[in-house]
């Protein structure tokens, strides 16, 4: 028997429209990098998401940076959502039977997944998974899709070559550079979570 909360997509089907609070969506390296600063900054974010209140929607794993976060929600008293593709499982444990856990049929699932079900998305370093999440979620952020806050934690640079990237794209003409208002690139844990924290609590716009 599964020692894990899973749940099937039926269980989810209806998004809560009343939330009495926000759900923060972490994307990140299910390794740890090869510099200490890099887990320092996850487990910073996660007791930060969990000070605020507010609860964590991640990859459902237990590994690397991913567990760090999800690990420091739950220390701080608050809910992590897995969302975790099937063939993913033997891979990737669990973090804790306290985590609710939603196995999806494929990758593409769980995004769309992750992006209903949050309100806001952090990015720390990671691999090809995180960068693939971060572009999903800024391509609708730039079509309009949705307006929610995407923030970039810029640890010790590790997302400077990205940015360089970005910038060449718009000097291409290949971008106009208003991609750089849908998302923030914070230099460090600490500022991410202050643009977190004001974003979630500034009066939506009508």
């Amino acid at each position: 028997m599964d020692p894990f909360n899973v749940m099937d997509k039926s269980d989810i089907a209806k998004k809560d429209e009343k939330r009495n609070r926000p759900s923060v969506c972490v994307f990140c390296g299910s390794s740890f990098g090869n510099d200490p600063a890099y887990s320092e900054a996850a487990k910073a974010i996660g007791a930060g998401i969990a000070k605020m209140g507010f609860s964590l929607v991640f990859g459902g794993g237990g590994l690397g940076l991913m567990g760090d976060v999800a690990r420091a929600v739950l220390d701080g008293g608050q809910d992590i959502q897995g969302i975790m593709p099937a063939f993913l499982q033997a891979l990737e444990p669990g973090v804790s039977p306290q985590e609710k856990l939603i196995i999806t049929p494929h990758m593409q699932e769980r995004k769309t997944l992750m992006l209903d079900m949050s309100d806001a998305f952090i990015v720390l370093p990671g691999g090809m998974g995180t960068f693939d999440e971060f572009f999903e979620v800024v391509v609708e952020a730039q079509l309009g899709v949705h307006k929610m806050p995407i923030i970039v934690v810029n640890v010790k640079g590790y997302f400077d070559p990205l940015d360089a990237m970005l910038h060449a794209t718009v000097e291409k003409g290949f971008a106009k550079d208003t991609i750089f208002k849908v998302y923030y690139l914070a230099d460090g844990a600490e500022a991410a979570l202050e643009i977190l924290e004001g974003a979630l609590n500034a009066p939506s716009p009508d």
